[in-house]
């Protein structure tokens, strides 16, 4: 887990080096009623993120997983002995 945090640190560090963030936020013109930011911390905005997206696939995730047991299908054993028996003869 602390390399990951120390790759995400590295990534932050690597963006702010590059300063990207007059890429990143749109400029507002007079009287638009948005106010433009001058800085932007990225680390907070991946963690946030990250956690986010996390949390979507645990939720989508749990979903599914019930869904599943939910609608099996048991197989018969009968079905089984019969194709076992028929060895594949089409």
């Amino acid at each position: 887990m602390t390399e990951f945090l120390e790759l995400i640190s590295d990534l932050a560090d690597l963006l702010r080096f590059a300063d990207v963030s007059g890429l990143l936020i749109p400029v507002a013109g007079v009287g638009g009623g948005i106010e433009a930011r001058e800085h932007v911390e990225l680390l907070p905005l991946i963690k946030y993120t990250l956690l986010f997206l996390g949390g979507v696939g645990v939720v989508f995730g749990i979903s599914l997983a019930l869904t599943a047991k939910k609608f099996s299908v048991r197989i018969d054993p009968r079905v089984e002995k019969v194709m076992d028996v028929l060895a594949h003869a089409h």
